[in-house]
């Protein structure tokens, strides 16, 4: 079903955040670099931020060509690859900025601080904070849809609120002791969420309520760090610290394919993030510093 067909290099630590870009996609690691790669092209890579020190967890794109990212320190940097004098650095958080979210002319950011703020995309300036949890939050997503966002912690919850109000509407135990990734699924027209955990296992929740859910699956042999559902939302992927990347068919719920170092050319270290560029590419990063491009053949 995956076969890898593309390794890139580049990074000097860790990566943990995957995101598009108009001709390729970005990476953000824990060496300070913020890198644009051209899909088409392995040997490009152009690093269009460097932040001495800053350790990045997270980051999103903006609509007039700039990046946003959450750094280990707590820091938020606003960063504009072709205008640098629009720079700007905000000590936040009091802990790592975990996720980076932007929802149309707002953005998002989780703490290490339990803090959940809303900022103005386009100032850069906060809007307003709110104190979810007494644990770190690590994973924001959104239905836009319903209005929704909901919010994964270490403390095992999932936080639904109001995007619009900022009001938060209900919790519940998810993936005990601590969520680290969540999605809505596209294209069901119901907020249906998927949630990954410490636990390693994936947990299923309707926000409509439904009785049918799916029961846990035991997915991992350890810590599900991100998932990602393909643009169509019929396959789900997810990365793990077990060094694996796994394929799910998100209708059944079946295990369609394991990735992993030996019969794959996977990773050889922890799995960290996930990017889907079109129904048919996955990328994948993590603690061994590559880049690695799947093809899903059906």
């Amino acid at each position: 079903m995956l076969t890898r067909t593309e390794e890139r290099t580049g990074h000097n630590a860790a990566i943990y955040a995957l995101k598009p870009a108009q001709d390729g996609f970005y990476s953000a690691a824990a060496d300070g670099l913020l890198v644009h790669w051209h899909k088409d092209d392995v040997n490009f890579g152009r690093a269009v931020a460097n932040v001495e020190g800053g350790k990045f967890l997270s980051f999103d794109t903006l609509e007039d060509g700039g990046l946003v990212a959450g750094s280990l320190d707590g820091g938020v940097h606003w960063l504009y690859p072709e205008e640098p004098e629009r720079n700007l650095h905000v000590a936040q958080h009091t802990r790592g900025v975990f996720a980076v979210l932007r929802v149309g002319e707002e953005v998002f950011t989780a703490g290490g601080d339990g803090v959940l703020t809303r900022w103005n995309a386009k100032t850069g300036r906060t809007v307003e904070s709110l104190p979810v949890s007494e644990n770190s939050l690590r994973s924001i997503t959104c239905y836009p849809a319903g209005d929704l966002l909901a919010v994964g912690a270490s403390d095992g919850k999932i936080y639904t609120l109001h995007q619009r109000t900022f009001e938060l509407i209900d919790s519940q135990m998810a993936n005990a002791p601590s969520v680290f990734c969540l999605a809505f699924q596209p294209g069901l027209g119901y907020p249906f969420i998927v949630s990954g955990g410490r636990d390693a296992r994936l947990q299923f929740f309707d926000l409509a309520l439904s009785k049918n859910l799916p029961s846990p699956l035991d997915a991992h042999n350890s810590t599900i760090n991100d998932l990602a559902f393909s643009p169509d939302g019929r396959y789900l992927a997810t990365a793990s610290r077990d060094k694996t990347v796994k394929l799910w068919d998100a209708k059944t719920w079946e295990l369609l394919k394991v990735c992993e170092v030996v019969r794959d050319r996977g990773h050889v270290n922890s799995v960290n993030t996930l990017l889907w560029l079109d129904e048919e590419t996955l990328i994948t990063a993590g603690d061994d510093r590559r880049i690695l491009t799947w093809k899903l053949k059906q």
